[in-house]
């Protein structure tokens, strides 16, 4: 659930309840793309759930190739990931932020984008408009 600051039953710092805090709003939407940690040799499938130019919600299975992936690992860390978009990878760094769910063997995590150039902004709404037109 997302609270406004006008909607809000607590303020200050009695608040209980969560804030967005996010500087643009994510879409909806269903792509796939692919992210590279450190300490592991390739890029890893993941599914976007949304996206903004700021960052996005991802799913991806917590075992790759035999390799448990630890809740730890996606703790603000960097991270670099990719998409294909008219037969080009595009790549993007980043970092995790904070993992919504972990259940039935895949993780939900929270990314924001580093500083995204104005390129890559459009391509990321391209991708955005290939995921409705696909759906």
């Amino acid at each position: 659930m997302v609270f406004s600051k006008s909607d809000s039953p607590l303020s200050g710092k009695n608040r209980k309840v969560p804030f967005e805090q996010r500087a643009l709003e994510r879409v909806a939407c269903s792509l796939r793309g692919e992210f590279f940690l450190d300490g592991l040799s390739s890029w890893l499938p993941m599914e976007v759930l949304d996206l903004s130019t700021a960052g996005m919600k991802v799913r991806f299975d917590s075992v790759f190739r035999d390799v448990r992936l630890r809740e730890e690992q996606f703790n603000w860390t960097d991270s670099r990931f990719r998409f294909l978009l008219k037969g080009e990878f595009f790549i993007l760094s980043g970092y995790f932020l904070r993992i919504y769910k972990q259940e039935r063997g895949y993780f939900t995590v929270g990314v924001e984008f580093s500083a995204p150039e104005p390129e890559d902004q459009f391509k990321l709404a391209a991708l955005y408009r290939l995921s409705v037109r696909r759906n």
